[in-house]
């Protein structure tokens, strides 16, 4: 039997759009921003032999019918009234849809559009990340929120007005602190977690400490050392529990700080620089860039 990351498709790119409409309904996109499928059919194209290791975030929500996917090596059952989130570079395949009746919508979001959203990190509540839990149950009133905001998005990328990006990216964080409210009530507490859930601990005092000194140590190590473990365990620890690896927490940060200097400090760059402890504004100039597309000053003048 081959092993199953023998089976892999390239990661998804969003110019395979022929292949997603196949599998819709109902299908819009935006740009290269996100695509939005309402599937209420069990098409040919649903399933596949080969998994596939999509490149950006993709949330899944079930509402009629039992799906059962392959996230990695794990089979999870999808319930009905239910919402599954793969994280990027995770292997996904869709292995069975049953029921008489059946009706999800997947939403995928591109990294970098995922990358420029304004959500405030300190409001995440990281014991969300203690959950062993991949999929979120929910009520049919919490699902008929979630399908409003998706249909929301639908009807923004069928607008094509020149605002579609910004009103994009409002509904999109709107729904990522709604589903983030949700996965609060369904998590336990941190103290009250068992021993086995040591790691998961590891990642929310590691983000504490992000929270607290990524404005002067943007080094994996200064962390790791802080908690007494390994750079590398850390890496490790933190791409396993949060799909996102400890190095794009720590610029996720500094970018979401920056942004905020640059836009409502009315600190020039070299100020701002200076600030977030580059050792000088090329430095810094050259790390937003890389980061956002933009250099600080377009970014500031925008």
């Amino acid at each position: 039997m081959k092993h199953p990351r023998q089976l892999v498709d390239k990661p998804l790119k969003l110019t395979q759009l022929a292949a997603i409409r196949g599998v819709s309904d109902e299908y819009s996109h935006l740009g290269q921003d996100y695509i939005l499928s309402h599937i209420v059919s069990n098409t040919g194209y649903f399933y596949s032999e080969k998994a596939r290791r999509f490149d950006g975030h993709t949330m899944i929500i079930c509402v009629k019918g039992t799906m059962k996917v392959t996230i990695d090596l794990d089979t999870v059952e999808v319930p009905p009234m239910s919402l599954v989130f793969v994280a990027p570079e995770r292997v996904f395949k869709a292995t069975s849809w049953e029921g008489a009746e059946r009706d999800a919508y997947v939403l995928f979001l591109s990294n970098k559009f995922v990358f420029d959203l304004n959500i405030d990190l300190n409001a995440i509540n990281t014991n969300i990340f203690t959950s062993a839990k991949s999929v979120l149950t929910l009520s049919p009133e919490k699902v008929g929120v979630l399908i409003r905001y998706f249909e929301m998005l639908h009807s923004n990328a069928l607008s094509h007005s020149h605002y579609s990006r910004h009103i994009a990216r409002t509904l999109t964080s709107a729904a990522a602190y709604q589903i983030m409210a949700y996965g609060e009530e369904d998590v336990p507490d941190v103290q009250s977690a068992p021993a086995q859930n040591r790691k998961l601990t590891y990642v929310k005092n590691f983000l504490r400490l992000v929270r607290a000194h990524h404005r002067r140590e943007r080094a994996i190590g200064f962390y790791a050392d802080k908690m007494f473990i390994s750079p590398k365990y850390l890496s490790l620890i933190i791409k396993e529990a949060t799909g996102r690896s400890a190095a794009e927490w720590i610029d996720q940060y500094v970018i979401q700080e920056a942004k905020n200097l640059l836009r409502y400090s009315g600190k020039n760059v070299q100020q701002i620089a200076y600030d977030l402890n580059f050792s000088n504004q090329s430095s810094f100039g050259k790390y937003f860039k890389n980061l956002t597309g933009m250099s600080p000053t377009q970014f500031q003048n925008q």
